[in-house]
């Protein structure tokens, strides 16, 4: 049962590795994130790039994944932030 506060549509699954990411349409400016946990259409992540902001979209890679995604939240903890994307293509 979902509470009032939980938006969440899939299960997620804990996950570990290293994400690699760049804003889309960018050569330059890669970053790198830690997986948190991942579902059927995205993935979250933490990683120290505070400027991403929703809407933004990025090109990924992880162990044999790769493709677009779509920032839907971005929450700054400090000198981190934590990451939801929903994946547009892969």
């Amino acid at each position: 049962m979902k509470t009032s506060h939980e938006r969440r549509q899939e299960a997620r699954s804990p996950a570990t590795g290293e994400v690699r990411l760049r804003h889309s349409g960018e050569i330059a400016g890669a970053f790198t994130g830690r997986l948190v946990d991942v579902s059927a259409s995205g993935f979250r992540i933490r990683h120290s790039r505070l400027t991403l902001a929703s809407g933004d979209r990025v090109a990924f890679e992880w162990l044999g994944h790769s493709g677009e995604a779509l920032v839907m939240w971005h929450r700054i903890l400090g000198q981190e932030a934590e990451t939801g994307f929903n994946v547009m293509k892969s």
